[in-house]
């Protein structure tokens, strides 16, 4: 998995400000929502939301920084810096072993190490695999130094580990299906979708992955939350449902409620105040409205980025008083009569 501050194109000494700058705009450009032509978009999401959490939070970005943790946010034993360490061995002994091995344990196919190196060679330069040799061949001396300038050859192997085996999956996609997703479904307030949520999956292998959703979740939204294990885990797609509120629905963006009117609003109209997802506003009943009149407030609904927000539509709906009222019932019956002489 990248490094938090490749994800967020970030430096290691930015300041939460630039780190919270940076997960904004990557935010709204990969929101799911924004990119429902773009599978992918779900997974890069939750990598950027995943870099975010682990950055601005300053005592996991320092055990990041210090190699307690990797860009997942897992615990790990970091090795000796500058030993000679071959992230690529156990690559080149799975690949020597699709072909078979001979009887004195070397491989029975030489031209798998080629390509394995010239795998290696094409996705970290000339350098990595001369670097990758170099290591195989002092493999017999786990204390020598070395020192290369090789692009990735400074990270954790570890992770070197988990960024090429992904890379030579994505070129080798033919060896086995992919692993299928685990679905989850998560109930959220209308409060948590106008505000943003955040949580966790847990899978299989016990690991929690955190996971969050930016303001303005639809009902029925999909996260993907990239495996903890690519290799024996696929990943989850956590849904996000929307629960029972007591005053409002939602439609998409658009929040739906009903006001009760009593005969004489109905009739003559007038203000009231109507209480909304995030706090009250007045409205303006016209004149002769019925129960099936719709009141519209732009801009009063969930939002949907760049600072819009979908609408309010609020539904009247005539109620009689709770109590026989005289004077009303007097004045019906009085119209009634009119209306047959």
């Amino acid at each position: 998995m990248r490094s938090p501050y490749t994800v967020l194109g970030v430096d290691k000494s930015a300041k939460a400000e630039d780190i919270k700058s940076a997960y904004r705009q990557l935010a709204k450009t990969w929101h799911p929502d924004q990119n429902r032509d773009n599978p992918q978009a779900g997974s890069r999401f939750a990598e950027i939301a995943l870099a975010y959490k682990l950055l601005i939070d300053p005592e996991l970005r320092v055990k990041f920084d210090s190699g307690h943790i990797d860009a997942r946010g897992r615990r790990r034993s970091r090795p000796g810096r500058g030993f000679a360490v071959n992230p690529f061995k156990a690559f080149r002994q799975a690949m020597g072993a699709g072909a078979g091995v001979g009887a004195d344990g070397e491989d029975a196919a030489p031209q798998d190490s080629a390509s394995f190196e010239d795998m290696v060679a094409h996705i970290f330069g000339e350098a990595a695999a001369k670097q990758a040799r170099e290591t195989t061949q002092t493999k017999d001396n786990p204390d020598q130094r070395t020192k290369t300038d090789a692009p990735g050859m400074d990270q954790d192997p570890l992770d070197a580990l988990d960024d090429l085996f992904a890379k030579w999956k994505s070129r080798n996609n033919g060896s086995g299906p992919a692993l299928p997703a685990v679905h989850h479904h998560v109930d959220i307030s209308l409060e948590a979708a106008f505000a943003g949520y955040r949580g966790e999956v847990s899978f299989a292998n016990g690991v929690t992955v955190a996971f969050a959703a930016p303001p303005g979740i639809v009902d029925g939204t999909e996260i993907r939350v990239p495996s903890p294990d690519p290799l024996s885990l696929g990943d989850a797609i956590v849904t996000l449902r929307h629960k029972a509120h007591p005053r409002l629905r939602s439609s998409g963006p658009d929040l739906h409620g009903d006001h009760a009117i009593d005969l004489a609003e109905a009739v003559l109209g007038g203000s009231t105040v109507y209480q909304g997802l995030d706090g009250p506003l007045r409205i303006e009943i016209p004149e002769w409205s019925g129960s099936d009149t719709v009141l519209r407030i732009n801009q009063k609904g969930l939002p949907t980025g760049k600072g819009d927000r979908g609408a309010l539509h609020v539904h009247l709906r005539v109620m009689l008083p709770e109590k026989p009222d005289q004077r009303l019932i007097d004045l019906m019956r009085s119209n009634k009569k009119a209306w047959y002489v």
